[in-house]
C-alpha cells in the first residue's frame, strides 16, 4: 500500500529527472501482503517482488525464511525486490508493525490503565513503567535511539534515479534553508498547571543560551493567560497538548470526531498551529484531520512510550496536508527518568549522527516537577543546550517555522531555497548528501 503523498520523490525533490520512474519488465510478487525484510542491520517492511531480468546482483534482502531477494543493477537500471514508495510509506505510517512481533499492550489494557491512572501514585506508576521496558525489550527495529532506515532507502531511491539518467551527479531541492546541514527544534509538552509556572523558568534558559521553544498546553488545567502573552512577546511559540492527558482522542472514531472542534476552539484561544498528543498516542490517518499545520505525535523510534514504535524518518513529512515533525531524539523522561542517565551525551551523539545525515533534530522535553523541572535533570538540559551552541550550520528554528519551511520547500516557493547534490559513494547504493556549500558528512 502506498499512501497518496508519501513519496520518495517528495522527500528528495530531484531536478531535472523524469517524475516517473519506468516500470520493469518481468516483475511478479513473490507475497500478497508485506514482510520484513533485511539487510545486515538495514529492516525493510515492503511487498517481495521478484525481478526476473538480468543484471548483476549489488545487494540483496533476506526474507525470514531465509530465502534471499538481490537488488539488480543493469544498464540503465537499479532495481529492488520492492516498491520503494511502498517501503517508504510503510515506514511513515508506522505499517511496519503489522509486521513486528515485538510485545506491546493491547488497547484494552492502555485503556484500563488511564482509567485507574490518578489514583496509582506517582512511584508506583515509575515502577510500572520499567517493568513494562524489562517486559517489552528493546526490539533490533526500529533500532533505538536511531534508525538509518529511511535514510538509506532514499539512497537506493537516489541510486536508482542516477542509474536510470546515467548520471554520476543529481541535483536537488536541499532539505533545510540557506544551506544549513541540519535542522534543531525545541518543544515542550506542559503536563500540569505547575509545569504552567515552570514554563516561564525553562523559557528564561533557553533565551539566555540563544534558543526559542514550542510550549504545548492541555485543556485539563488552567493557564495564565499572562504566561502566554509573556512567552508570545519573548519569541517562544504556544501549541496545543490536547483535551485531556489520556488516550481518549485516538479511542474511538466516535470520540475523535467529538473532540476536533474541541481542539479547534483551543488552537484558537491559544493561537496555536502545532499539535502532541498526549502521551503521543496517534492513529496515522486520522493526523490529517488535526486542526494545525503541523503534528509532532510520531516519534522517529521510541520503544520506551506507551504506544512504541517510530517512523524511522529523520525529516518531516506529510500526512495529508499536516506536516509532521517526528522528535528524533529520546524524551526527557525516557532518558533521565526511565533510564537514569546522567548526562546529555546520548542525545548530542544522537543530534551529530542526524546532523551528519542532515535531519531534523526534534528534542521533546517537559517543565514540570519530575521532568526538567528537578534541578538535576535541568543541569542536564541546560549541558545539553550548550553544546548545542556549538554546532555550525545547524538551523535553529521554532516549529512552526521548521513546518512553514518544509511546507515552502515541497512547493518550491521559497526564496531561502538552495540546490544540494547526490554524489556516488563506496557502493552503488550508499550515496552521499552534499550541501549547496560543497560539503558532505
Amino acid at each position: 500500500m502506498v499512501v497518496n503523498g508519501l513519496e520518495l520523490r517528495r522527500l528528495l525533490m530531484p531536478i531535472g529527472v523524469p517524475d516517473v520512474v519506468p516500470p520493469v519488465a518481468g516483475v511478479r510478487r513473490v507475497d500478497a501482503e508485506p514482510v520484513l525484510l533485511r539487510q545486515g542491520d538495514w529492516h525493510v517492511f515492503a511487498t517481495p517482488r521478484s525481478l526476473n531480468g538480468s543484471g548483476v546482483a549489488i545487494a540483496e534482502f533476506t526474507r525470514v525464511d531465509g530465502s534471499r531477494l538481490p537488488v539488480l543493477a543493469n544498464d540503465g537500471s537499479i532495481e529492488a525486490p520492492f516498491e520503494l514508495d511502498e517501503a517508504y510509506a510503510n515506514y511513515v505510517s508506522e505499517r511496519w508493525i503489522a509486521g513486528s512481533s515485538a510485545r506491546r499492550l493491547s488497547s484494552g489494557q492502555l485503556a484500563a490503565f488511564y482509567r485507574v491512572k490518578r489514583a496509582i501514585p506517582r512511584s508506583v506508576q515509575m515502577r510500572a513503567r520499567r517493568a513494562l521496558i524489562r517486559w517489552q525489550g528493546q526490539p533490533t527495529f526500529p533500532r533505538w535511539p536511531l534508525d538509518d532506515g529511511v535514510a538509506r532507502l532514499l539512497e537506493l531511491y537516489a541510486a536508482s534515479l542516477l542509474a536510470q539518467d546515467g548520471r554520476h551527479e543529481l541535483a536537488f531541492r536541499w532539505f533545510w534553508p540557506g544551506g544549513n546541514r541540519a535542522a534543531f527544534i525545541l518543544s515542550h509538552d506542559v503536563e500540569n498547571g505547575e509545569g504552567v509556572r515552570l514554563a516561564v523558568d525553562l523559557a528564561d534558559l533557553e533565551e539566555s543560551l540563544g534558543f526559542r521553544s514550542a510550549f504545548n498546553f492541555g485543556a485539563w488545567y488552567d493557564v495564565d493567560p499572562g504566561v502566554l502573552r509573556e512567552l508570545g512577546s519573548r519569541g517562544f511559540e504556544i501549541g496545543l497538548h490536547g483535551i485531556a492527558h489520556d488516550r481518549s482522542l485516538f479511542s474511538s472514531r466516535r470520540e475523535f470526531d467529538r473532540q476536533v472542534p474541541l481542539l479547534r476552539s483551543l488552537a484558537a484561544r491559544l493561537g496555536a498551529v502545532g499539535f502532541r498528543s498526549p502521551a503521543t498516542y496517534r492513529i496515522f490517518e486520522w493526523l490529517a484531520e488535526l486542526p494545525v499545520e503541523y503534528d509532532g505525535t510520531v516519534p522517529h523510534s521510541d520503544p520506551y512510550e506507551p504506544q512504541p514504535g517510530g517512523c524511522c524518518s529523520i525529516w518531516p513529512f506529510f500526512v495529508g496536508d499536516v506536516v509532521e515533525l517526528p522528535y528524533t531524539l529520546p524524551q526527557d523522561h525516557t532518558l533521565l527518568t526511565l533510564l537514569g542517565h546522567r548526562t546529555p551525551k546520548l542525545w548530542l551523539d544522537t543530534a551529530e549522527a542526524i546532523e551528519a545525515r542532515n535531519g531534523l533534530i526534534h528534542c521533546v522535553s517537559h517543565p514540570d516537577p519530575s521532568y526538567l523541572g528537578d534541578l538535576d535533570k535541568r543541569r542536564v538540559y541546560t549541558e545539553f543546550l550548550e553544546r548545542m551552541q556549538d554546532r555550525d550550520r545547524v538551523w535553529h528554528a521554532l516549529p512552526q517555522e521548521a513546518a512553514r519551511w518544509w511546507r515552502q520547500r515541497d512547493l518550491g516557493v521559497d526564496e531561502r531555497l538552495t540546490t544540494g547534490r547526490v554524489a556516488g559513494g563506496d557502493m552503488p547504493t550508499r550515496l552521499r548528501f552534499v550541501a549547496p556549500n560543497g560539503a558532505a558528512p
